[in-house]
């Protein structure tokens, strides 16, 4: 299905892009991730991560951490974050995914749940990732962003990332459709300004340590028309991610918050 994105204002999170496509509920993940299944670990079972969660995770949260992947899917940070020595725990609400993590890695923890209603008790990890999750609510992130506050203890590290509307792109704002979406659309996600989503964080009750975004390769090729070899997107990508203002224009952001 052709994807539908608006610009809209909203008085939690600031401007943010609306994507309509196809809804993201449990049926759609519980699809693309079977439709994944005979995907590799190898990397993962060595403790490789991408250089911006490789790096977060270095400086924010202590070795041997309790840390849950909140909305895992097919699991790659846990698989990757129990190889590096943290002890680590996925969870999604795709119960056929995790049952097959569950036979593939039967020494992880592995969970089924809901983001914005989780079964742990109140403040018992501490460190929550939450990989592109809290975007895909049409509610919005502050039920979910609420439950990883909860069970995180006192000083606990939180990493939300999400799509983000970067300077690059609000800059070009009116590019985008703002007819309504068709009517056999849903709704898929939103992308959040840095700053709006820090917002959010700091009302729930976190002080946000560092705001990263990253990707802007991604950006200029999604929407810029960028054209790149393949052979040169890793490097280039990588680079880009640490120029000064033009990582800025990431198509993704990594939010670091600490539990207050």
């Amino acid at each position: 299905m052709h994807e539908h994105i608006v610009v809209e204002q909203n008085g939690v999170t600031g401007p943010r892009l609306k994507y309509f496509s196809r809804a993201a509920d449990v049926g759609y993940w519980t699809e693309m991730w079977d439709a994944a299944r005979t995907v590799s670990y190898e990397r993962e079972q060595r403790g490789h991560l991408p250089h911006q969660l490789r790096d977060t995770f270095a400086r924010w949260v202590e070795p041997g951490a309790r840390v849950l992947e909140a909305g895992c899917g097919l699991g790659h940070f846990t698989v990757a974050a129990t190889a590096r020595g943290f002890a680590a725990e996925g969870l999604d609400w795709s119960e056929p995914t995790i049952g097959r993590l569950r036979e593939q890695f039967p020494s992880i923890p592995w969970h089924v749940g809901d983001v914005r209603a989780l079964q742990f008790e109140t403040g018992s990890f501490d460190a929550v990732y939450s990989p592109g999750v809290c975007e895909h609510f049409e509610e919005g992130p502050v039920r979910v962003l609420t439950e990883t506050h909860r069970i995180l203890r006192s000083g606990g590290i939180a990493v939300v990332s999400t799509p983000c509307f970067n300077s690059w792109l609000a800059h070009r704002a009116s590019t985008f459709d703002t007819s309504q979406p068709p009517s056999e659309s849903g709704f898929y996600q939103y992308a959040f300004t840095p700053d709006g989503l820090a917002r959010v964080l700091v009302d729930i009750g976190f002080e946000v340590l560092c705001i990263r975004p990253y990707a802007t390769l991604d950006t200029l090729v999604q929407f810029g028309n960028w054209r790149v070899p393949r052979l040169l997107n890793l490097p280039l990508g990588y680079g880009m991610d640490y120029v000064p203002i033009v990582r800025n224009w990431g198509s993704t952001c990594l939010w670091v918050a600490r539990r207050r």
